[in-house]
Parts: structure tokens; C-alpha cells; sequence
């Protein structure tokens, strides 16, 4: 087995307290706790997009995790449907049916062994049907049939809880326990409710949170194999939740509504005590399905109000970044064109008032450069401290479709944008091969691409955005346009991605914004810090990993107009920008932090 100092290269050393910059895995004793302590990384949970489902359906049942999982039953637009479909992490399989199609299903156990629990087939159903990895079987009915229960378990210990049932028609309280042979009713939980999320490990442990009393609710029940409990509540009042929750200790509810129009994306977390709000879905959805842990879970297809076929995982992977105070700009300004990355950046024109100036940041101090030759603000960059293009903007008093080139020292002007505009996005690695998009006056929607010579144009934006994130990319022929906004007031969250030839619609931001810091990555790896909402600066954050955006740590000043510069999420520097005064103000993101930790001698 290898030692410490193989892997580390140093033995463990002794610190007064703790060292200022521990490295990952590192290990130190502190003198002043008389401890061991050591560094590992700060990760948290977060969603990513799976594959969509073959037949998109609400109210279905399903078993397993991110990597594999079963899905079952459900309402189509042809009616219920007794489909089941295996995931295997990336793609859905269809297989073979359920005996009786219905919806609104209760459901325990793997996806190799599983139980689909009682429905609703017009009316409900009390049928319970095994799947051993290949065929559905009949087996033991529950007690009471009933739809749109609380349910957890595995195939040979679960529990099923509260439900709407009929004869009386009422929201059911009635608990019941499955022992591998039988069904058998237990004490009822506090509140009869249905559309409610459920989590545990067996029928000895079990979480019943949110769902409709009679109205929506955000109150949370603990089973302890005897008895319900009343435990804090749901930070959001909803129905018509998923969670997901190997015990009742540890577990997630998401998505649900709260109606008449509001579905969410949101997911929170709890802890055994209380619930948190984490990292929200991409896509909004109620009666979905939904399986797994609080470590690895499955969000599958739903209404939104249409139904979607979307599928997201859940894992616990997304490291846990943070901005800290970098040396300020000499020169206070917003709507800053920005290139290069945290060590090498350049900050270039800007307002209040129009200005030329150019700054360039060498990891340590910005120095201010020679001037742009026509001042002016938002211009579309691309390129890098030594070889850039700043294309067009506005001055004081007009659009221009003046572009210049930087070759480290000097501006030279060079051939002009066919269309004049400003406020649009930019990308590109060089001075000598360049891409610029949409932006003003107006909405422009078209594509210019620069082979260091000409411009010409090329396949448009699907929709027109001013005051975007002023373009991700390293390249011309790989760029995102995020965010913006639609004249006068629309405020957007849409990206778009463009391949060398088009652009296609992808995953949205979560908080739609314009004047975001844009160059702040590629077209797989980036963040969005900042912005203005419509109604307020913004100090929000958030990371894209090349299918979704995931909320990350907030910048410490809210500002709109910011210059951006970074090659991935890992690192990032933003610059300047209104707040709403102009600002010199810096600030610098890591992509990822650690902890400490006391080494237990228990």
C-alpha cells in the first residue's frame, strides 16, 4: 500500500492552525486543536439532461437512479397506458407491458425487481403487479385501491400512504405495509392527502411530504415503523411532487405545482431535521416520475402543462465554486468589450461617458494600453490580449459598424461590419478568424463570420438578442449566445449554440437576464455571472457544463454590463459594469473550492 508521502510528495506537517492553501486530499496536524485535519473537495448535488423517454406520459410509476432505471404506466393522449420503458443512463428501452395499464401508480423495489402498486384504471385499482427483469406479474392486491399515493420501499419490505380513493370518495390517510407476503394496514398518517412526494428505505422508514388536504400543503410526515410525526415543513406549498430518498433521514422532493398556473423546477433537500433548496431542474414539470436517493435520482417525463418527454439525473458532482476581490479596473466604466482569460484579459471601451480606453490584466494589475481609435462602448469581441477584433457598437451618438484590430500594442482600423450594430455577441480565437451576432438597433438576428480579411454572413440566430452575454467561444465555428433581451422589455433566458454553420436551441438559463459578463468560456464549459433582470441588478451566477445551466455561487456585487474573461468555468474574472454607478470593482470566480475536515480517532 502506498505511504502519505508517495502520493503527496511531503510528509504530514505540523501548522500552528491550518495551512493557507491546502491542495486536495492533503493531510496536517493543527497545534492548536491537537488534530489531524485534512482538504477535499466542496461538491454538491445538481441536474443534467438524460434521455427523453420513447412515449411521454404523466403519472407513472418508476424505480432506480441516473445510471439505470424502470419506467411504468402513465396517462398518454391515447389514454393509460401500460408501457415500460428501461433506462441505462443515457437511452430508454421499451419492454415489456404491465398486465393492466393504469396511472397514478405506487411503486417500490430496483429496476431488475419492482412493484407497481394499486392506480387508478377508471376507477382505481387495488392490482399490484412484480417485474423480475423481463415480465410483469400479478400478485398480492393491497387493501384499499386507491391513486396518487405517498409510496417507498423495496420489493420485499414497502409501504404505501395516504391517495384518493372512492366509496367514500375522500383523500385517504389509510398506511399500508407490504412484508413480502401480505399487505397490511397500519396507523394512518395525521393528514389524509394525495399528489403527495414520498421517500424511505422500507416499511419501516418513510418520509410523506407535500400534497392536497383539500388544498395544497408543504407539511412533511416522519414514519418510524409504528407511527407518523409531524417534522418541519416544505419551504414551497405544492402538489403533484416527486421525491426520492433511500431513507427517511436523507431525501429530495422536486418539481410540482401549486395551481392554478405555477410548475416548478424546484428541488429541495432534506436533512433529517429540515428541508433546503437546491439546484432547481431544467425543465419545469408536475406528475412526473421519480426514483432513486438523495445522491442519485431520476426525474422523468410529466406535464409542463404539455406533456414532456424529458429526462434529468440527479448527482452529486458539481463542485462548489466562489468569487473573491481582484485588483480594480483604473478606470470606472460598463458595456465593457472584454477578451482573453483570468491571467491575460483585456477591458476595452465602455461608459458613462464614452470612452477608448484599453487595460489589460496581467493576473496581478491592470495597466492601461493605447486607446481603441473611436471610442465607444458594447462592441462585439473575439480574440485574445495579443490578437483581437473589436467590432462595431455605439458611440455617444450612434450605432457603428466600425471594426479595429489588436496585435498587443496598437488599434488599426480594418474592414467595417455589413451590418452596423451593437450590444450583440462575439466570438472567436483570434484576429484572423472571428464570428459576430445579433444585438441592436432593433432585434438583428444575422451571423457575420471574419476570415481575417472580410465579413460574411451566414446562417441567422433563430431569434434576435440584444444586450446578449456578448458571445461564448473560443472559435468561430463554436459559440453560444446567451441570454439578452427582446425590445423594449422581454427579458431572455434562451441559448442558442453555433456549430460552424448553425444555430440550434438549447437548454435555457435559469434567471433570464440582458448585460450579462459575457467571454467568459466555451461552448462546453462557461458561467454567466451578472446582469440586469428587468427589475434589478443581478448577482446571479451560473455554470454551464455543456448541456445545462446549474445556479452557482453568486457574485459579491450585483452589477449589469460587466467585462468577462475566462476559458472555462474553473476560472473566470469579472470587471467593471453599472451598479447601476459605474464601477472599477473586480472580482475573480474558482470553478471549485475545498473543506476541512477533523480526522476522527473514534
Amino acid at each position: 500500500m502506498a505511504e502519505y508521502k508517495e502520493i503527496h510528495g511531503t510528509k504530514i506537517r505540523n501548522y500552528t492552525t491550518n495551512p493557507d492553501n491546502p491542495i486536495t486530499g492533503e493531510v496536517w496536524y493543527n497545534g492548536t486543536d491537537n488534530v489531524l485535519k485534512f482538504s477535499f473537495p466542496n461538491i454538491v448535488g445538481s441536474w443534467a439532461t438524460g434521455g427523453n423517454v420513447n412515449t411521454a406520459r404523466q403519472s407513472a410509476g418508476q424505480t432506480g437512479g441516473s445510471s439505470n432505471g424502470l419506467f411504468f404506466s402513465g396517462s398518454a393522449p391515447g389514454g393509460y397506458v401500460g408501457n415500460t420503458e428501461e433506462y441505462n443512463g443515457s437511452a430508454w428501452t421499451e419492454v415489456n407491458d404491465l398486465n393492466t395499464a393504469r396511472a397514478y401508480v405506487g411503486q417500490a423495489g430496483t429496476p431488475t425487481q419492482a412493484k407497481c402498486i394499486s392506480g387508478y384504471d377508471n376507477p382505481n385499482t387495488a392490482i399490484v403487479e412484480d417485474w423480475n427483469g423481463t415480465n410483469w406479474t400479478e400478485t398480492t392486491d393491497v387493501n384499499t385501491a386507491r391513486q396518487s399515493m405517498g409510496t417507498n420501499g423495496t420489493y420485499t419490505s414497502a409501504i404505501i400512504y395516504g391517495g384518493y380513493v372512492y366509496a367514500p370518495t375522500t383523500r385517504s390517510a389509510a398506511t399500508e405495509t407490504w412484508n413480502g407476503s401480505a399487505w397490511t394496514e397500519v396507523n394512518d398518517l395525521n393528514a389524509g392527502r394525495y399528489i403527495l412526494g414520498g421517500a424511505g428505505a422500507d416499511s419501516t422508514s418513510a418520509l410523506a411530504f407535500g400534497g392536497d388536504t383539500g388544498s395544497r400543503v408543504n407539511s412533511t410526515e416522519l414514519w418510524n415503523g409504528t407511527n407518523w410525526t409531524e417534522v418541519n415543513n416544505l419551504n414551497q406549498v405544492k402538489s403533484s411532487l416527486k421525491g426520492a430518498g433511500a431513507t427517511n433521514t436523507s431525501a429530495l422532493a422536486f418539481g410540482g405545482n401549486n395551481p392554478p398556473d405555477t410548475i416548478f423546477t424546484t428541488t429541495e433537500e432534506w436533512n433529517g431535521t429540515n428541508w433546503t433548496q437546491v439546484n432547481v431542474m431544467s425543465t419545469a414539470r408536475r406528475n412526473h416520475a421519480g426514483s432513486g436517493t438523495a445522491k442519485d435520482a431520476l426525474a422523468t417525463s410529466g406535464e409542463n402543462p404539455s406533456l414532456t418527454a424529458a429526462t434529468e439525473e440527479w448527482t452529486i458532482n458539481t463542485p462548489v465554486g466562489a468569487f473573491s476581490s481582484a485588483p480594480s479596473l483604473n478606470t470606472a466604466r460598463g458595456n465593457i468589450a472584454n477578451f482573453g482569460i483570468t491571467t491575460a484579459a483585456l477591458a476595452v471601451g465602455g461608459r458613462s461617458p464614452v470612452v477608448g480606453v484599453t487595460e489589460q490584466f496581467d493576473g496581478t494589475s491592470w495597466t492601461e494600453l493605447n486607446d481603441l481609435n473611436t471610442a465607444r462602448h458594447s462592441s462585439m469581441p473575439s480574440g485574445t490580449t495579443t490578437s483581437a477584433l473589436a467590432s462595431g457598437g455605439e458611440t455617444a451618438t450612434v450605432f457603428t459598424g466600425v471594426v479595429e484590430e489588436w496585435n498587443g500594442t496598437n488599434w488599426a482600423e480594418t474592414a467595417d461590419l455589413n451590418t452596423t450594430r451593437g450590444e450583440g455577441g462575439g466570438a472567436g480565437a483570434s484576429a484572423e478568424a472571428a464570428l459576430v451576432f445579433g444585438g441592436g438597433p432593433g432585434n438583428v438576428t444575422n451571423t457575420e463570420s471574419w476570415n481575417g480579411s472580410a465579413w460574411t454572413e451566414v446562417n441567422d440566430l433563430n431569434g434576435g438578442m440584444i444586450q446578449s452575454a456578448l458571445g461564448l467561444g473560443r472559435t468561430y465555428t463554436a459559440a453560444l449566445a446567451v441570454a439578452g433581451r427582446n425590445p423594449p422589455s422581454s427579458y431572455l433566458d434562451k441559448t442558442e449554440t453555433w456549430n460552424g454553420t448553425n444555430w440550434t436551441e438549447v437548454n435555457d438559463l435559469n434567471t433570464a437576464r440582458a448585460s450579462a459578463a459575457g467571454q467568459t468560456g466555451s461552448t462546453t464549459s462557461a458561467i454567466q455571472a451578472g446582469g440586469y433582470t428587468g427589475t434589478a441588478y443581478t448577482t446571479a451566477n451560473e455554470s454551464w457544463n455543456g448541456t445545462n445551466w446549474t445556479e452557482s455561487a453568486d457574485l459579491s456585487t450585483a452589477r449589469s454590463g460587466a467585462g468577462g474573461a475566462g476559458a472555462d468555468s474553473a476560472s473566470a474574472l469579472i470587471y467593471g459594469g453599472f451598479t447601476p454607478s459605474v464601477t472599477t470593482t473586480t472580482e475573480e470566480w474558482s470553478g471549485s473550492t475545498n473543506l476541512t475536515k477533523t480526522v476522527s480517532t473514534d
